[in-house]
């Protein structure tokens, strides 16, 4: 029980620190999805902290296929490996986390 309120934790912060970046309030998650970049950010770091779940991207974002989690995340790959900006957006919401977790 204690890993699934770490994972739930760490995917929450993950969510809020991109919406806190970017703006977006937290009743408009969905927007996430609809921004690329944003989306991108998302993907790469659930991958990081291992919160991909399925059920939990299921409620937020209607995500259903492990399929489509792992599509997304290989976009989000290609992009950090091709774009600075993206890559310093990438570490500076990473830095942030990091800093919340431990």
């Amino acid at each position: 029980m204690d890993t699934i309120t770490k994972k739930e934790d760490k995917y929450i912060k993950i969510i809020e620190t991109i919406c806190e970046i970017k703006g977006i309030s937290k009743n408009d998650i969905p927007k996430i999805l609809k921004d690329r970049e944003c989306k991108y950010l998302l993907f790469l770091l659930l991958k990081k902290y291992k919160c991909a779940d399925i059920e939990m991207l299921n409620k937020d974002f209607l995500i259903e296929s492990q399929k489509s989690i792992n599509y997304n995340y290989k976009k989000a790959e290609e992009k950090f490996f091709i774009n600075k900006e993206f890559r310093d957006m990438y570490f500076e919401i990473d830095n942030i986390i990091n800093k919340s977790i431990l």
